[in-house]
């Protein structure tokens, strides 16, 4: 079942569309052009690849970490304490899940040395862990390298992935276990292993597995979260609440006195992720007062859950709620009520997890949405406006957002993208993650509303980097690669809140209540 899963996942790529420093000619150019769609290996600001780049044992931790998270694999991680890793270090979250995995350990003097480069044998011993662990059977016979010596401690290690193609042999039959392992190297080893997982067969075959000039061919991927050209729909203002219907004859749970005399048109203010039952989680604000609850979208919308909070909280989606400012981050959790919130890495008395330009804070009142993966492993979010970055007024032109991803398990940043309005002036107002690898951001124009998908593995990635600082200047000229945008629905609205997808053709967002959207051809 594990290899069927992640069919899928692994699709090769004919039209390539590579970094600018990689030939299309270039022995390497179709792992690399897969790894960089996957989102696997990142390229640099500019469009670079650069492949002749040695990899350290942080990189490793972060690539790994990425492609775990395509896999079906479950989330095993653990709770490591080395003494040369910060807490707030940027590849502890890659590091937890690896050691978790059980691919790499640290040393025996509690260090992991994680800017130390990463050699051959070394990238043997984890990537036959990797193989072993998604189900890949390697042949009983393998040819053993010139240079291995009997006994090496990565000896059962390199047999096996030589004898896979996962690190192969040079053509004089050497493995070179002690040369360092560059991007180029690390890209091919990761296409490799994809292509022996969506056709087991190939490993049976290592004649098959040599990297051919074009990618060779693999089975038709289904549709998992793919999309259709732009779908025009319209907006259906179908009032599913009576004018001044209070949210206590709505409601199954008892709302507190301050929230009694509360009107559902006038107290939604934001409508967040729906969840695989219909139910959608919503912000609330009446008077001073601010809450989240969860609805059950019927003829007439039911309130099932209401949670009041002492924070001004301005979007949430499944429990987690965006503060005003964008400078922390909440967590409820509804079965035991306790609270967490999360803050800038660096910022004292926060659980670290936001990337530390958001320390500057945002504009009040726009921030743009917050949504879960299928999985629950990852949080998206997004700010509505540009960052005052150096100050409101210089960026009151630009376009860029940027889009966040957080690993939750461990908690962590994990990958932030630029994001690109169509128009200055322009507002985010609602993020939907229904399906895997299909998030959808709503962009609000001020008349009509247009609902993009965004493909994540074509963009670059600016976390950690030196874009990933107000001093970059991201807000006023971006220098990145963008995420790609596809639209899939337009309709003209006044001024919408969120965005909560109920089925494949039925979209829900807070307009003076509650307002669904019917998409002419669905989303997947």
């Amino acid at each position: 079942m594990r290899i069927l899963a992640f069919v899928t996942l692994f699709v090769t790529v004919w039209s390539l569309a590579l970094p600018l420093d990689v030939p299309s000619d270039h022995w390497a150019a179709p792992a690399v052009d897969e790894v960089v769609k996957r989102g696997w290996l990142q390229g640099y600001p500019g469009g670079a690849f650069r492949g002749e780049v040695a990899l350290d044992r942080y990189q490793l931790a972060t690539t790994l970490a990425r492609v775990l998270a395509d896999s079906p694999l479950p989330v095993r991680e653990a709770e490591v304490r080395f003494k040369d890793v910060k807490p707030n270090h940027w590849a502890l979250p890659g590091i937890r899940r690896m050691v978790g995995e059980g691919l790499v350990q640290g040393f025996p003097d509690q260090t992991y040395r994680g800017a130390s480069v990463l050699t051959r044998y070394q990238l043997a011993v984890v990537l036959d862990k990797l193989t072993q662990n998604l189900g890949v059977v390697a042949p009983a016979k393998a040819l053993r390298p010139d240079d291995l010596p009997a006994g090496h401690w990565a000896e059962a290690a390199v047999l096996r992935v030589a004898a896979l193609e996962v690190l192969p042999l040079g053509s004089d039959g050497l493995f070179r276990g002690s040369d360092p392992v560059n991007r180029y190297q690390m890209a091919r080893a990761l296409w490799r292993i994809g292509q022996l997982t969506a056709a087991p067969q190939a490993a049976l075959n290592p004649a098959q597995a040599a990297l051919p000039a074009q990618p060779a061919s693999s089975p038709t991927p289904q549709p998992q979260a793919s999309v259709e050209p732009l779908t025009r729909v319209q907006a259906i203002q179908s009032p599913v609440v009576q004018e001044g219907t209070t949210l206590v004859s709505l409601s199954t749970v008892a709302l507190p006195e301050a929230w009694s005399e509360a009107q559902l048109e006038a107290s939604l203010v934001h409508l967040g992720q729906a969840q695989r039952n219909g139910r959608v989680w919503a912000t609330f604000k009446h008077n001073d007062q601010r809450a989240i609850g969860l609805l059950r979208l019927e003829e007439k919308p039911v309130l099932e859950a209401f949670y009041p909070l002492n924070e001004a909280v301005l979007v949430s989606s499944e429990g987690w709620a965006w503060l005003e400012g964008g400078q922390k981050l909440m967590h409820l959790d509804p079965k035991t009520q306790k609270m967490r919130v999360f803050g800038p890495i660096g910022q004292p008395n926060l659980r670290e997890a936001l990337p530390p330009v958001f320390a500057a804070g945002v504009q009040q009142g726009l921030l743009g949405g917050v949504a879960l993966d299928e999985s629950r492993n990852y949080l998206a979010l997004i700010n509505g406006r540009p960052l005052c970055l150096p100050d409101c007024a210089r960026v009151d032109g630009s376009m860029v957002l940027r889009l966040v991803l957080l690993g939750l398990n461990p908690d962590g940043l994990f990958a932030e993208y630029a994001y690109l309005l169509d128009a200055p002036g322009n507002r985010v107002v609602g993020l939907a993650w229904p399906k895997p690898r299909l998030l959808l951001v709503h962009e609000h124009d001020g008349k009509v509303s247009r609902v993009y998908a965004v493909d994540l593995n074509q963009a670059d990635d600016i976390a950690f980097s030196e874009w990933d600082s107000p001093e970059a200047g991201l807000e006023l000229k971006p220098q990145v690669k963008p995420v790609v945008k596809k639209l899939v629905l337009e309709a003209a609205l006044e001024k919408p809140s969120g965005l909560a997808i109920i089925s494949p053709t039925e979209a829900v967002t807070a307009q003076q209540g509650l307002l669904r959207l019917s998409l002419e051809k669905p989303l997947w």
